[in-house]
């Protein structure tokens, strides 16, 4: 396993920290756009209770007639916030519809113009931003009508703005300092953040790049609950640790035996043909040694084509869609092919099912020729019956039965039996395995149960089509 020097600014740290500062400043500038938004309403708002409430006092201290104001109170218009520019003063300008200014304060001699506003659209108090030059200015008006409710005057107020100015221009300040000082924070507490929590992701990738295909055994240790995230990823490693190791001793056992059955016929070939050669034969040799090695090229094309259904069926190939009668396949290939053997045929007729026949045709061949095989020449029976949707075939024996502990493994690829072993019975331990896997395909299942007293019962349930 090659070693390397765990970079930690990878990419995704740095998508990580990218994305945090990236919505941390979105965050920031919209509730920055937010306070200063409510900021300028609520001075608008106080400015504007400012305004009004001084324009009622002065209309309390003047009477307006057309083109005419008469001032009855001057204590008011005498305040030092109309005479001279305060802080917070008041400009204000009593104007005819018509433009004419009828009465204006003290303060604005020294001061800026400040435009008149002639056609005001409101019965009550409006009120706008003006700009005199570099000031800002809030400016309310109000309608004076005389008894026949026409507009004999217009009262026109003003005042800075400095305090709203001063206030953003310190938002601004603030933020100008602030904001670069927040994304460094937030940059550097992402890279906290990142390193928390990636590390038991990194501690996970430190203990699964340890497990190579020698030590698949070893399983990843890391104390999180099922239900977490981290806990699921573990359990989720392990699980395919599992499965690799399990297939990995499948396919090594595999070649084992592969390799072992195979070496059987073609050390046979090997010594047919190196005896074959020592010397001229007669013609009869030669036909008796070309028969011998037929023999073994069959065995070795038989052993290979298992393989290769039973290959196929684990890459999940398609299953046949063709429909066929089952009891006329047992009728016209298989009771043929035992037409020397002690077999009873029990069978139901126009049984259908779907697959491929000339599968299941090796499939019952197999299976049968075990029970031959197995029974020590006792009667076999074969019985094809239907129970609600299944089509049911049963092949029952008298022979030497499978213990229960080995009933399971006889499915697997070149497993052989303790007794057949024993009782030197010849075979390559892919029959049932290739039976299996034939039936399986077709959506069935194969059970092997004891025959009382003795003997097997080898039971396949294959989905039955009914056509009637």
């Amino acid at each position: 396993m090659n070693k390397f020097k765990l970079n930690y600014l990878t990419d995704t740290v740095k998508r990580f920290v990218f994305w945090n500062t990236l919505i941390f400043l979105a965050i920031l500038i919209f509730f920055n756009v937010f306070l200063f938004i409510l900021i300028s309403y609520v001075l608008n708002e106080n400015i504007d209770i400012r305004l009004k409430h001084e324009i009622e006092r002065v209309i309390s201290t003047i009477d307006v007639t057309d083109s005419l104001v008469v001032v009855k109170n001057f204590s008011e218009l005498n305040e030092i916030d109309f005479q001279e520019v305060t802080e917070t003063p008041y400009f204000l300008q009593i104007y005819s519809p018509d433009g004419k200014v009828l009465l204006s304060s003290r303060n604005l001699q020294f001061y800026k113009d400040i435009p008149i506003e002639t056609s005001v659209e409101s019965d009550d108090f409006s009120f706008k931003n003006l700009k005199a030059e570099d000031d800002k200015l809030r400016v309310s008006y109000l309608e004076i009508k005389n008894e026949a409710g026409k507009t004999s005057a217009i009262i026109q107020l003003s005042t800075f703005k400095k305090q709203f100015e001063s206030i953003t221009d310190k938002l601004i300040q603030f933020n100008l300092f602030s904001i670069p000082a927040t994304i460094l924070i937030v940059v550097l507490a992402s890279l906290f953040l990142a390193k928390k929590s990636f590390s038991p992701i990194n501690k996970i990738i430190s203990i699964a790049d340890k497990i190579s295909a020698g030590s698949l055994n070893e399983r990843i240790e890391f104390k999180a609950r099922s239900e977490d995230e981290l806990g699921r990823l573990r359990d989720t490693l392990n699980n395919l640790f599992e499965r690799l190791e399990t297939h990995i001793d499948q396919l090594s056992r595999f070649t084992d035996h592969a390799s072992h059955q195979l070496m059987n016929p073609l050390t046979a070939v090997k010594t047919e043909l190196e005896y074959i050669l020592k010397r001229e034969r007669t013609e009869s040799e030669y036909k008796e040694t070309l028969n011998t090695l037929l023999k073994q090229s069959d065995n070795m094309i038989n052993i290979v084509k298992t393989l290769l259904i039973i290959s196929k069926k684990e890459k999940g190939s398609e299953s046949s869609k063709q429909i066929f009668n089952l009891t006329n396949l047992i009728v016209d290939k298989i009771q043929p092919e035992f037409s020397g053997y002690n077999i009873r045929y029990s069978l139901k007729e126009e049984v259908y099912i779907k697959g491929d026949s000339e599968k299941f045709t090796i499939a019952l061949l197999n299976v049968i020729d075990n029970a031959v095989k197995y029974s020590e020449n006792q009667p076999v029976t074969v019985e094809l019956s239907i129970n609600n949707d299944w089509g049911m075939l049963s092949v029952t024996d008298l022979g030497i039965g499978i213990p229960d502990q080995e009933k399971k493994k006889v499915f697997e690829r070149f497993y052989r039996t303790e007794q057949s072993e024993r009782l030197g019975i010849k075979g390559y331990g892919l029959g049932l395995s290739l039976v299996h896997a034939i039936v399986d395909e077709a959506g069935g299942r194969i059970l092997i149960s004891d025959n009382t007293p003795k003997g097997t019962i080898v039971t396949i349930k294959i989905p039955y089509i009914n056509l009637t």
